[in-house]
């Protein structure tokens, strides 16, 4: 029995299961992020860290978001808040903090610059 290189398991037009599922699992995740930042809740999120006291963490803005908008950042089928949802939105290449509209004061500690306003953001959303 001779070893399989590489290039046999490229060939394979039907790649092993946990390939695929990861594969699904990904592409499912892509979905999900780009649903997110299409719709509104990034401003949402960012017009409730105006109001929260700052610095905020995580888990206040999280809290915060659910009791604004328990439909959206609210986990399925409980009354709780969802950490993940406003983790997608904070983090990532194309999250808040990344944009510069949320600035990361030490580790876990956010707060809203004093330059962003949430307003001007919506009209610009609003031309673009």
């Amino acid at each position: 029995m001779t070893q399989r290189s590489l290039w046999d398991h490229l060939d394979n037009p039907n790649p092993p299961q946990p390939i695929a599922e990861k594969r699904d699992k990904d592409e499912t995740r892509k979905r999900v992020l780009k649903k997110l930042r299409a719709g509104g809740h990034w401003l949402i999120l960012l017009r409730i860290a105006r109001t929260i006291a700052q610095p905020f963490t995580l888990n206040d803005i999280s809290v915060a978001a659910w009791r604004a908008c328990p439909e959206f950042f609210g986990m399925k089928g409980y009354a709780y808040p969802d950490n993940h949802k406003v983790h997608s939105i904070l983090y990532g290449d194309r999250g808040l903090i990344a944009k510069g509209l949320l600035q990361r004061v030490q580790q876990g500690l956010f707060r809203v610059p004093d330059s962003v306003d949430p307003d001007l953001l919506a009209d610009r959303a609003k031309d673009a």
